[in-house]
C-alpha cells in the first residue's frame, strides 16, 4: 500500500521535530488525519498481535475521583487499556477478605471500581499481581515473602474468577529478578509455583464455561544494577536478566502456559533504562535481547508486554537532563518519551504504558496533573491550588496524600525528602496536562482509544517494511510505526522526523 505524498505536520511542545499520522482505508483515497477522534466503545478479544497504548493507573480509593479520573482524556478518549497494579497483602490482609462477595477490601474496591469504569468505556483491563499477606507466608511476615506453596495458585484462581469477563490479561509477578520481591524463594519456585501453576489456575478458570480467551504473561524486571538478584540466577544486575530470560525461555513447561514475557519501560540510570551500560544499555536493548531469545528458542508467537513502566518530569534525583540544557524538567520527560516510545513500538513492542496521574508517590511520574475534582484541597489550602486553563478543576500545585473518607478528607503534603514540588516545577502550570502527556498522546494514536487495533508494518522486517522518504524525513532521530484498525478499517502510520521544518513532504509506504 502507497500513501502519496503528504506535506502537513503537527509541532509538538518543547520540540523543533514534526510528527506526522497518515491514517487511510482499503479505498484508492486516502484521509490524513492529525488526531485520533473519540470512537465508539468496542468489544474484541485481546492477543498479543493487539497494540495498546495506556496508563498505569492505581486509583485511590475515592470513588468519585475514580469516576471523575475516568472522564479526563487521558483515559476516556486516548487510552487503549489500563494496567493495575494488585498487592495480594492489601487485597486480602486477612483471611476473611478471600471471600470477596461478603469481606471484600476497600483496597481491592477500588480496583474493581475502576476495572468497571474501564468496562464501560470500552479501555482493556491488565492487572499485575505482588507481594504476600503474612497470612499465607512461610514466614509469617507480610509483603515481600515467599507464599506457602499452593496459596499463591488460589489467590489468582480467586482473582480469575472475580474478574473474568472484565479483565483480559495478568502478570503473574513483579521484577522477579530482585530477591527482595520474594524472599526465601529461589527461581524454581518462581518458575514453578508463581509463574506454571499460577497461569495454569487463571486458565482453569477462562476455560470454564462460558470459555473466555486471556492474556497471561510473567514478570518485569528491575533495571537497578546492584541490587540483589534472585537466588538461582547468575550474576547481578543484567546478566542475571540475561539469566532470567534464559531459564525461562528453557522452561517447556511454562512456555506453554504463557504468552509473553515482560520488561520493565523506564527512564531508569541513563533516562532510557540502563542496568550494566554493555548488555543492557537501555529499555529497547533488552526489548532486543528477550525477542532475540525468543526466536532463536522457534517462539514467535510469544510476544513481550511491558510492566512497571514511569519518566519521571520533575528535578528530583531520578530524573536526567538528556536535552543538555542544564536543568531537569518536563522538556527532558517530553524528550525521553519521544525516544523511549519510538524505540520500543518502532520494534514490535506492543504495549506500552505510563502512571496516569500525580500521587503522593517519591518519584513524580504521571502523565497529568492532580486536580481539585471536589473542591476539597482549596477549602483547605487555597495556596496549593491555580485555576485549570482548561476551565475544568483547579490543578493541585503540591504533591499530596488525602487522609480519611472522600467527602471529609484531610489534605496533607508529603515530607521534605518525598521529592515536593511546586507549580514553579511545572513548565505551563495552568495546564492540567504535563508535558510529556503530548508525546504520550501522539503515540496513542496507533492504538485507536477503544477501537481494535493490530500490529502492521514494522520498520526494517524483510518483506513487512514501513519505507518512509522525502524532504520532511530529516534529523538523526526518525520512527516509523504501522496498524491496522479493524473497527474503522484503516491503517496508521506514525512517523517522527527529529529534523523536520514543516516545509517538506513525506512518501510512505507500507
Amino acid at each position: 500500500m502507497k500513501i502519496s505524498r503528504f506535506n502537513f505536520g503537527k509541532t509538538m511542545p518543547s520540540s523543533n521535530a514534526l510528527l506526522f499520522l497518515f491514517s487511510g482505508t482499503f479505498f484508492p483515497y486516502l484521509l490524513p488525519i492529525l488526531f485520533s477522534q473519540e470512537s465508539s466503545v468496542s468489544n474484541y478479544i485481546w492477543t498479543t498481535d493487539h497494540m495498546h497504548v495506556g496508563v498505569r493507573w492505581q486509583p485511590f480509593g475515592f470513588p468519585k475521583c475514580e469516576e471523575y479520573d475516568a472522564n479526563r482524556p487521558v483515559l476516556k478518549e486516548h487510552s487503549s487499556y489500563a494496567q493495575f497494579w494488585v498487592s495480594w497483602n492489601a487485597a486480602e490482609p486477612n483471611p476473611k477478605n478471600t471471600d470477596y462477595s461478603t469481606n471484600m477490601s476497600g483496597y481491592l474496591k477500588a480496583i474493581d471500581h475502576a476495572v468497571n469504569l474501564c468496562v464501560e468505556r470500552g479501555i482493556k483491563s491488565e492487572l499485575v499481581m505482588w507481594h504476600c499477606p503474612s497470612w499465607a507466608s512461610e514466614s509469617g511476615k507480610a509483603g515481600g515473602w515467599k507464599p506457602r506453596v499452593g496459596e499463591y495458585p488460589k489467590f489468582v484462581t480467586r482473582m480469575a474468577k472475580h474478574f473474568k469477563g472484565r479483565v483480559g490479561a495478568y502478570q503473574l509477578y513483579h521484577e522477579v529478578n530482585l530477591q527482595g520481591m520474594m524472599n526465601g524463594a529461589n527461581m524454581d519456585f518462581i518458575k514453578k509455583e508463581i509463574f506454571t501453576n499460577g497461569a495454569k489456575a487463571i486458565r482453569e478458570v477462562y476455560n470454564e464455561v462460558p470459555k473466555v480467551d486471556v492474556l497471561v504473561s510473567t514478570s518485569g524486571t528491575s533495571p537497578c544494577q546492584p541490587c540483589g538478584a534472585r537466588e538461582g540466577l547468575r550474576g547481578v544486575g543484567a546478566i542475571a536478566v540475561d539469566d532470567y530470560y534464559n531459564q525461562l525461555i528453557a522452561d517447556k513447561e511454562l512456555m506453554k502456559q504463557i504468552d509473553a514475557l515482560n520488561l520493565n519501560i523506564s527512564d531508569h540510570a541513563n533516562g532510557y533504562g540502563m542496568m550494566d551500560g554493555a548488555l543492557i544499555p537501555n529499555c529497547w536493548t533488552q526489548y532486543d535481547l528477550a525477542r532475540e531469545k525468543l526466536d532463536r528458542a522457534e517462539y514467535p508467537s510469544k510476544k513481550i508486554l511491558s510492566s512497571e513502566s514511569w519518566i519521571v518530569w520533575d528535578n528530583s534525583g531520578n530524573n536526567h537532563d538528556v536535552n543538555g540544557d542544564g536543568k531537569k524538567d518536563e522538556c527532558d520527560a517530553f524528550d525521553k518519551t519521544v525516544t523511549i516510545y519510538g524505540k520500543v513500538l518502532e520494534r514490535g513492542l506492543n504495549t506500552v504504558n505510563l502512571p496516569w496521574c500525580d500521587n503522593s508517590s517519591q518519584w513524580s511520574m504521571g502523565l497529568v496533573k492532580r486536580v481539585d475534582y471536589s473542591g476539597r484541597i482549596k477549602q483547605q489550602r487555597p495556596d496549593w491550588v491555580m485555576p485549570s486553563d482548561d476551565g475544568g478543576p483547579d490543578v493541585v500545585t503540591r504533591k499530596v496524600g488525602l487522609h480519611g473518607p472522600e467527602e471529609r478528607c484531610k489534605v496533607y503534603e508529603v515530607s521534605e525528602n518525598w521529592n515536593r514540588f511546586t507549580e514553579e516545577n511545572y513548565l505551563n502550570p495552568g495546564d492540567p496536562n504535563h508535558l510529556h502527556y503530548y508525546a504520550w498522546r501522539w503515540y496513542s494514536q496507533i492504538a485507536g482509544g477503544s477501537d481494535e487495533v493490530i500490529r502492521h508494518a514494522i520498520a526494517g522486517e524483510r518483506g513487512n517494511n514501513i519505507t518512509a522518504s522525502g524532504t520532511g524525513l530529516t534529523g538523526i532521530e526518525q520512527y516509523k510505526i504501522s496498524s491496522y484498525n479493524r473497527t474503522q478499517e484503516i491503517f496508521t502510520v506514525l512517523v517522527y522526523a527529529s529534523g523536520a521544518s514543516g516545509n517538506g513532504y513525506l512518501e510512505v509506504s507500507i
